[in-house]
């Protein structure tokens, strides 16, 4: 044995070595002293996510919501950021976005919030959106929000709801930290009235231009889409909508498509997998098919306006597996030659103001 050991005694030397290292280390992790905590700590709250992932001169688009009313573990409700210069403009704010929108940058930094319609799933994170924004930097103007008629109802109703809070918040921080003029939301409604293929110039601001659109969502009504352009880069988001010249007309040249896009095929298999359930799930599955462009259409509006880029979110139904995405976009790829590609929570797009070279990356993926 004590051959053996003699023998072996270099190894037996690096082994004890790191086995001492990896019970230090497993203690260490355990019993991380003040100085770790501190280093950690200041390393996460100093990082600048919006100098990291959008240093270069361009137009940015970012998916921090692409799910749908039916639940998905891994897409809140539709929400797309767009960075162009010094603006952050966000459209839409469906349940959990805000969430997702702060993974990526700081709510505070929000200069407009631009609603398509007034379906709960593209309005329920409204109140977080406007607290968070309030709350974390102490501004003394409200969030601009845009809308056609009914964003009056819609702003006064979660400001309501949000009125206790706000009152909490005071009091605890002061009026210095949280001025009171600064909560909530200030309405810029614009009305386009009932012809499909009015459009009006809503935004203006630091060679940023917004246009909103009429799409067809009947019966909801009105409902808008958003063409957003930055030094001759442009990106249009669909809102929710059926196929229509509107959005075709509205999408000429741009550089990307964020359109919605629900799979009629695989709507009618969740119809049908949920024919014998206790609710009216199978028939919510039918009867959305009536109001939502489908993969293929999307392609066919891309095609026809000349995008190069199309990008699909609020997917419906809901894809539980990746080996889903291609089947979902089959028809959308078979009927548009550029590229087709599913968004998700963190997607981002970046159109450079001076090359052609679109790049898609993922910030929330682990």
């Amino acid at each position: 044995m004590m051959n053996f050991v003699m023998k072996h005694k270099r190894a037996f030397i690096v082994g004890g070595a790191v086995l001492v290292l990896l019970v230090g280390g497993v203690w260490f992790l355990n019993n991380l002293p003040d100085f770790a905590v501190k280093m950690l700590i200041n390393t996460a709250v100093s990082t600048n996510r919006k100098a990291k992932h959008f240093e270069e001169d361009a137009l940015y688009v970012i998916t921090t919501g692409t799910g749908a009313p039916l639940p998905d573990p891994n897409r809140a409700g539709p929400q797309t950021i767009v960075i162009a210069g010094d603006q952050i403009l966000v459209f839409d704010a469906g349940p959990g976005s805000t969430r997702q929108l702060e993974l990526i940058i700081d709510a505070s930094s929000v200069d407009a919030l631009f609603l398509t319609h007034y379906h709960s799933d593209h309005i329920g994170d409204m109140g977080e959106l406007m607290l968070k924004r309030w709350a974390t930097s102490g501004p003394a103007e409200p969030l601009p929000i845009y809308g056609p008629p009914g964003i009056e109802e819609v702003v006064a109703g979660f400001e309501a709801a949000y009125q206790l809070d706000k009152g909490y918040r005071i009091a605890h921080h002061g009026v210095e930290a949280v001025p009171p003029s600064g909560a909530g939301g200030e309405v810029h409604l614009f009305d386009l009235g009932t012809d499909l293929m009015a459009s009006d110039v809503v935004y203006e601001e630091d060679g940023v231009q917004v246009i909103a659109f009429n799409v067809d969502h009947t019966p909801v009504f009105p409902a808008v889409g958003y063409r957003v352009t930055y030094k001759g880069k442009s990106v249009v988001i669909s809102g929710d909508t059926i196929f229509t010249e509107s959005l075709i007309h509205h999408s000429m040249g741009a550089d990307v498509l964020v359109s919605e896009a629900l799979n009629h095929e695989m709507s009618s298999m969740v119809s049908e997998a949920t024919r014998d359930f206790e609710n009216n799930a199978s028939l919510v599955a039918e009867d959305i098919k009536d109001y939502h462009i489908t993969p293929e259409q999307a392609g066919i509006v891309a095609r026809d306006a000349g995008i190069p880029y199309l990008l699909i979110t609020h997917v419906l139904p809901p894809v539980p597996n990746q080996i889903l995405v291609n089947p979902f976009l089959r028809d959308a790829r078979a009927i548009y030659d550029g590229e087709v590609y599913m968004a998700n929570d963190g997607t981002r797009v970046k159109i450079p103001v001076d090359s052609e070279k679109i790049t898609i990356v993922e910030l929330l993926k682990k």
